[in-house]
């Protein structure tokens, strides 16, 4: 087995689709599709189930998969920390935020990172939960910072919780809720919703649609955008309401935020691999770990669990 089938064949279990894969593969799709068949071959194993219609893991591909994926983090880790040793250059750390986090926790992530000194820091803003545990999973992002409602992360991940707090209702400042000091949720059952869309997986159209369940209703989602800035200039065009974990610097003119009853409850983690292994990123991981440690109270170390809005 070679890394390039290895690595085209995990792309291909991460999509569960040829040719989305080859499109992360820069490559056409029947090349990629007899590579696999190789490997299978080679392996003496069926990998993936086909059908017309979809692409499924068999029970030797989702072994393969959860080994692959290590092996290929593993020559990751190897090839950086060659990289960086030859080169005499500080460490890299991929590090990702989901806009929410980025808007409350960039910076205080960023002066943690300076003083542990001796490694840059890739930065990648506006990356939703999904694609960031996917990112981490894979190797692509070493450390993210990102929205959950209490769920577990993936198997191989770990997690720890750096903010809580709750959906807000985003409205027009003109609008007839923007007088409401609360907005109870069954108000919105007669109003467009603006959120992410559905093939983003994103927590916090999860949390959207189930608040509203749990208030008697089905959403009625007007219009989807796969940005925060996009959802934010959609409502103050006045074309719907959205529920997001704004925080207050991040509203543009015309904007308002309200709370909602019942609570649509979050959280802000930071996630990164449990078997990680660079010296720079477990550094890193424990330096925000120890600043949460610390007493609120100490100007430099702000990352405590909080009540409120995020």
């Amino acid at each position: 087995m070679e890394l390039r089938q290895l690595k085209a064949f995990v792309v291909v279990a991460e999509e569960l689709h040829f040719g989305r894969a080859a499109d992360r593969l820069h490559m056409a799709a029947s090349p990629l599709s007899r590579q696999i068949r190789s490997l299978e071959r080679e392996l003496k194993a069926v990998l993936f189930r086909r059908t017309t219609r979809r692409v499924e893991l068999t029970a030797a591909g989702r072994v393969l998969l959860e080994r692959g994926r290590a092996i290929l983090r593993e020559v990751d880790v190897v090839s950086r920390t060659v990289a960086e040793l030859a080169t005499a250059s500080p460490a890299r750390v991929t590090v990702a935020f989901t806009s929410c986090a980025a808007q409350s926790l960039l910076a205080r992530i960023m002066v943690t990172a300076r003083r542990v000194g001796d490694l840059e820091v890739d930065l990648h803003t506006d990356l939703l939960t999904p694609a960031q545990l996917d990112a981490i999973t894979s190797g692509a992002v070493d450390i993210g910072f990102l929205v959950r409602a209490g769920e577990p992360v993936p198997a191989g991940l770990r997690s720890h919780s750096l903010a809580a707090g709750s959906l807000r209702a985003v409205v027009p400042a003109g609008h007839p809720l923007a007088e409401r000091a609360v907005i109870d949720l069954t108000e919105l059952a007669t109003h467009d919703l603006i959120s992410f869309p559905v093939p983003t997986r994103s927590v916090v159209r999860e949390v959207t649609e189930k608040a509203c369940a749990r208030a008697g209703f089905r959403p009625r989602f007007a219009y989807e955008a796969g940005e925060t800035a996009a959802i934010l200039n959609l409502v103050a065009a006045g074309l719907g309401i959205s529920l997001l974990p704004v925080p207050v610097d991040l509203l543009g003119p015309g904007l308002v935020h309200r709370p909602v009853t019942p609570e649509a409850g979050i959280e802000i983690s930071m996630v990164w691999r449990a078997d990680e292994r660079r010296e720079a990123v477990v550094r890193l991981v424990d330096a925000i770990l120890r600043c949460g440690r610390e007493s609120p109270r100490t100007e430099d170390c702000e990352l405590v669990p909080v009540r409120g809005t995020r």
